[in-house]
């Protein structure tokens, strides 16, 4: 099986960000099957709450999602959409959602991100590259949850006898998220992100490597990448890694795709030689939360 996460900077033009992901779609070689192409969270519109208020849309409704259905369809491929503002029945407040697309279009599942991001963050400088960004002494607010209602559940899904877990961002930094989905034996962990330049540099990867190695799954992380105004810069380095922690494929600081293929014998075998979910003592109140 073939695993992409593509990576971008999305602002606040929702036409041209989901131009950007057409321009990358055409390159992906999806005539190895089953592929799974992994976009980043706020991947159509990366703005201010007014925005995603505006621009939310009903569950398996709206234009987005409509693009999102005939992709998946046109290029026959499994399409997991990092997320995007869903309407919620409250006013003014919307679930930041991931939603994930077989090659018939059709929207299989969905998962409303847990964990909101309410945090102070160091603010980046940016000079004219990459290597002159500099974290300053200022922070940042993030308040997602003046927006955004926490989602209340796990979400999976199955291609051919691989199975995927669904998680968002900010998610990446509470495991027992994670070992729920492994104790509900998934083999690939799914996190579209818009990791934040200050937080990414120093977090993003020993995370990753972290969730892949203590759950033995392999993990598609797709980033934003790049100034994205308002002081908001994000760090990038969207990644494919195997249940060892091994870094498969890796796009560093700009726009672009990772691919990698997925080794079920190397899974099963890792799996096999520590069999870690067996001489866990903690799992047992874990089940049955999917």
């Amino acid at each position: 099986m073939q695993l992409v996460a593509i990576q971008m900077t999305s602002g606040a033009d929702i036409e041209a960000n989901l131009a950007y992901v057409a321009s990358q779609l055409a390159l992906i070689n999806t005539q190895v099957a089953p592929t799974l192409i992994l976009l980043p969270e706020n991947f159509a519109l990366f703005s201010h709450r007014d925005d995603y208020v505006t621009h939310a849309e009903p569950l398996g409704e709206g234009p987005v999602q409509q693009q999102l259905a005939t992709w998946a369809k046109q290029y026959q491929c499994w399409l997991v959409a990092g997320s995007f503002p869903i309407l919620s029945n409250i006013d003014d407040r919307i679930y930041t959602t991931s939603l994930a697309f077989d090659p018939n279009g059709e929207l299989v599942q969905h998962y409303n991100k847990i964990h909101l991001f309410d945090a102070h963050v160091p603010t980046v400088s940016v000079a004219t590259s990459d290597s002159q960004v500099t974290t300053g002494s200022t922070t940042q607010v993030y308040k997602e949850s003046d927006s955004f209602i926490a989602g209340d559940r796990v979400a999976t899904f199955t291609v051919g006898d691989i199975k995927f877990g669904m998680a968002i961002c900010y998610d990446l930094r509470f495991p027992e998220l994670f070992r729920v989905l492994s104790v509900a034996n998934v083999d690939v962990l799914l996190l579209p992100a818009a990791f934040t330049y200050a937080t990414g540099k120093a977090h993003w990867l020993p995370l990753l490597q972290a969730r892949a190695i203590e759950n033995q799954c392999y993990v598609l992380a797709a980033n934003q990448v790049g100034d994205h105004g308002h002081n908001r810069h994000t760090w990038g380095h969207s990644v494919i890694l195997d249940p060892w922690g091994d870094i498969l494929a890796q796009q560093t600081s700009a726009c672009g795709i990772s691919c990698a293929r997925l080794d079920k014998h190397k899974l099963v075998q890792i799996r096999t030689d520590i069999p870690i979910l067996q001489h866990a003592r903690f799992t047992a109140s874990l089940k049955n939360k999917e």
